[in-house]
């Protein structure tokens, strides 16, 4: 039986891209698995085709889709159909914490490696940290969102990209319309995501952008789930885009008017 990978990856957008990288590499070697890679940065066109919404994507024997992080026995498990449907449900909590906020570029981003990357090895965040730069000068930007940190350490934050840069198939790619390509962390107990989106939120409508955009499951994390919470903060379910079966994840598609948000 013909066992065939294909990897789908953002640049460096996630700081999980680089390793997972390495890894899907070094088991297609190991295992002599035909390997496929996709740069989405470099062209797009398979994000439309796949109908990718998220800085990862493995897609085994193309049939099993699997985003995010994944370990080499994961990886087996996929070629060989031997995976049942998943999803992490989120259990959102009301309580906003407000801590300090500080731009997203190349330096501060390497702050995020233990809530981003699961250690506190900056090194994971250096390919992050070399994207972030070239997206700043090549797009002339200060910051790409809010970096959150309490106690001194990054618990959240909210990122985002110029529509056209995205290279997913998503419906608004006009010049007024940013999109949340990230918002992080919440659980039961602490809300740390809504401080930094109400700053970048505000910020976005001085820079002269009209609307907010992001992909969202509706009730799993991935990606940037639940969408409720999207919801309450005003933005508007523009229909779904795609369901993830493996992860349990509808994925919609919501935009918040900025000049309304702002008079409410």
């Amino acid at each position: 039986m013909t066992r065939d990978l294909k990897f789908f990856y953002f640049g460096n957008q996630c700081p999980h891209n680089c390793y997972l990288l390495a890894r899907v590499k070094t088991y297609a070697f190991r295992e002599r698995v035909r390997l496929h890679l996709f740069d989405l940065s470099e062209d797009p066109r398979p994000a439309a085709e796949y109908r990718i919404f998220s800085p990862t994507m493995l897609l085994a024997n193309d049939e099993y889709r699997w985003h995010g992080p994944f370990t080499s026995e994961f990886i087996t498990s996929l070629l060989e159909g031997e995976v049942e449907p998943s999803g992490q449900t989120v259990n959102q909590s009301e309580i906003v914490v407000r801590g300090e906020l500080s731009a997203v570029d190349h330096k501060s981003v390497l702050s995020t490696s233990n809530t981003c990357a699961g250690s506190s090895d900056e090194g994971l965040c250096r390919g992050k940290s070399e994207w972030v730069h070239g997206i700043l000068e090549s797009h002339g930007l200060s910051n790409l969102g809010y970096i959150h940190k309490y106690g001194g350490k990054c618990v959240g934050g909210a990122e985002l990209l110029p529509s056209e840069v995205v290279p997913y198939p998503i419906p608004d790619k006009s010049k007024k319309n940013a999109y949340l390509t990230c918002s992080y962390l919440s659980d039961d107990k602490h809300d740390y995501k809504t401080h930094p989106l109400e700053a970048l939120r505000d910020n976005l409508r001085y820079a002269g952008f009209a609307t907010l955009s992001v992909a969202a499951s509706k009730d799993v994390a991935f990606p940037n789930g639940p969408s409720w919470w999207f919801e309450k903060k005003g933005f508007v379910d523009k229909g779904m885009l795609i369901n993830e079966d493996l992860q349990n994840a509808e994925i919609h598609y919501l935009q918040l008017d900025l000049a309304r948000a702002s008079r409410e």
